[in-house]
């Protein structure tokens, strides 16, 4: 389902971006020297590679708080009250009023309509039938 897929997905960013996090501590935690020693490169290459791993785990950082939010947003505490306000003014509120506007303009429109049918009638006159005549003799 969607939920589940929400779910998955947000648990396999969690992974990577706390992998990530975990990287970048590492180097931003060593020294230039153990740097240099390790990676087999200069002073400057190892002062770019501590920068960019400094950056990286500031961003690591805003992502994971980003996720929050989004976790928040998506919860069942945020949108039961929404969707249930909706749901409640739609069918106790306006439904509501829309049933009586129904009935009361059906209501309406038999009773003219009745009245209509009658003077309908009553407007023309009253023919007696052939039959009638026949049997009067």
């Amino acid at each position: 389902t969607g939920q589940e897929a929400i779910q998955e997905t947000m648990n396999l960013i969690v992974t990577v971006v706390d992998s990530a996090h975990s990287l970048t501590n590492i180097l931003k935690n060593e020294t230039l020297i153990e740097l240099e020693n390790v990676c087999g490169m200069g002073k400057t290459a190892a002062t770019a590679l501590q920068s960019g791993a400094s950056l990286v785990h500031d961003a690591t950082h805003a992502v994971n708080d980003a996720l929050i939010r989004v976790d928040d947003i998506l919860s069942c505490r945020t949108f039961n009250p929404i969707y249930t306000t909706f749901v409640h003014d739609a069918f106790c509120v306006e439904g509501v009023d829309g049933l009586a506007w129904i009935f009361s303009s059906s209501l309406f429109i038999s009773v003219f309509s009745m009245t209509m049918i009658m003077f309908r009638a009553a407007l023309y006159p009253i023919k007696e039938s052939s039959v009638a005549e026949s049997m009067a003799l």
